[in-house]
């Protein structure tokens, strides 16, 4: 008898103990998650074959990954013209692309869906040489899991994301030679994926699909309440326009938009929320 007393107490005592454990255990914050799921994303895209895409370059050159792949190695660079650590890495870009000009390599800087006069005003004032694509509609972001600035991608010869980096790059050559000599090698020798052999990968895991022109319209977003609507009509959109982030309809506002109907931000102030948010969205 008193020892299955003594069992039952223990029981007892021990699910007390979790259930204090589970309560007390600080929960991660709003920075702190988004935070990990930065971390985590180079883990989900590298190794993977990239994804096809099509875009238009400022000077009207047509350009199509499945062109270039297995002939070259490629990095794309996500940025916007209003993020400081965006501008902070292209001198560096602009000084490894002449490096390499001439060589299996091909940069292509990719805006935020900004206006053209804006992004070519920054092209110029930057100096910046390789070719420049804005992002219609923020396809290709969401076609590569973009969520925020600058995040810069290298795909290698055999047509896999090498790279998945997102914030500042500080030293292109550490970034990038690696892989820039492996795939000029591959290329050489012949042995860098073909056209055909890439395109069959994607279709056999079922993403064939071109970005930039084929991919589905995004279904009607639903209007801000409440809260999140007073701190839309305060927040800028920090796109660098002239609009509160209730009144933009570009890519970044529709991605804090969205983040404002589902995340808790009871624990801070509208203030604190605006300043989390404009940190997330243009990473350091």
């Amino acid at each position: 008898m008193k020892n299955n007393t003594l069992v039952l107490l223990s029981v007892v005592l021990a699910g007390t103990v979790l259930t204090f454990h589970a309560y007390a255990k600080k929960q991660p914050s709003g920075d702190e998650k988004n935070m990990f799921e930065a971390m985590s994303r180079p883990m989900q895209w590298v190794g993977k074959t990239a994804p096809n895409l099509s875009a238009e370059f400022l000077d009207g050159e047509k350009f199509t990954l499945a062109d270039d792949i297995g002939k070259k190695v490629i990095v794309l660079n996500f940025f916007a013209t209003w993020c400081g650590p965006c501008k902070e890495e292209l001198p560096e870009f602009v000084r490894y692309f002449e490096k390499r000009r001439g060589g299996p390599f091909l940069m292509i800087g990719i805006d935020a869906d900004e206006p053209e006069t804006t992004v070519r005003d920054f092209v110029r004032e930057q100096g910046m040489t390789y070719p420049v694509a804005i992002d219609r509609g923020g396809r290709l972001q969401k076609l590569f899991s973009v969520r925020a600035f600058p995040t810069t991608v290298l795909i290698g010869a055999d047509g896999i994301v090498h790279v998945y980096e997102v914030g500042e790059i500080r030293n292109a050559d550490v970034a990038f030679d690696a892989y820039f000599t492996t795939g000029a090698q591959s290329i050489a020798s012949g042995t860098a994926v073909t056209r055909e052999a890439y395109l069959a990968t994607l279709s056999t895991a079922g993403t064939g699909t071109t970005a930039g022109e084929q991919a589905p319209s995004d279904p009607e977003e639903p209007p801000l309440t409440g809260r999140a609507k007073t701190i839309a009509d305060k927040m800028n959109c920090p796109c660098g326009c002239t609009h509160t982030l209730q009144e933009c309809t570009c890519k970044t506002a529709k991605d804090i938009k969205e983040q404002l109907r589902k995340r808790d931000f009871t624990a801070q102030s509208d203030a604190e929320v605006i300043q989390s948010l404009n940190r997330e969205y243009c990473m350091k």
